[in-house]
């Protein structure tokens, strides 16, 4: 899908949500001929499954590194919340659409591991060094972990504004904090 056509999707999305998305509209946000998107093999299937394989293959590359780093619980915890941060701000606009994106990905199978896995991957390494605070299961407390990351980090971002900087130091030490001794 080029580029034209995912801003198209994106803006349409953000306009009427995934209900609302047509390749009518999407054709007529990009300046195309819905018939001309549908000759080349284009569909609001295919549009939506773009959209998520891209978010899922750039979480993969960013995770990846994450998963295979040595280091404490403290970094490795620190590099997944940076390497998810840098996914959120290389998809803020599908995801301050809607907050489904990274089940949706999930549910139509475009993740090649869990969005949760190297959270989990640390938290186990945490738990195991003594380190870890909580006493919730592992699966659970990544669950906390991700999601305090991604849309917190999100709203500082695409509503109150805060540089990318400012909203990861203090974000990431009060999440940190909290989650390791």
């Amino acid at each position: 899908m080029d580029e034209d056509l995912t801003r198209a999707a994106v803006a349409v999305l953000g306009e009427v949500g995934w209900d609302g998305l047509t390749l009518e509209r999407v054709a007529e946000e990009a300046g195309r001929s819905r018939v001309t998107l549908w000759r080349n093999g284009i569909t609001r299937e295919s549009l939506l499954r773009g959209l998520l394989r891209r978010l899922a293959e750039d979480y993969r590359d960013a995770m990846l590194p994450v998963l295979t780093a040595a280091g404490t619980p403290r970094e490795r915890l620190g590099r997944a919340m940076h390497a998810l941060a840098d996914v959120v701000d290389a998809h803020t606009d599908v995801l301050t659409v809607s907050d489904e994106m990274f089940h949706r990905a999930y549910e139509a199978g475009e993740v090649p591991m869990g969005f949760l896995d190297p959270f989990i991957a640390v938290i186990r390494d945490a738990r195991a060094a003594g380190q870890l605070r909580g006493e919730a299961p592992d699966a659970e407390q990544a669950d906390v972990l991700f999601n305090a990351v991604a849309w917190t980090y999100l709203h500082f971002r695409a509503r109150h504004g805060w540089s990318a900087t400012k909203a990861r130091r203090l974000l990431f030490d009060t999440l940190i904090e909290g989650a390791l001794r």
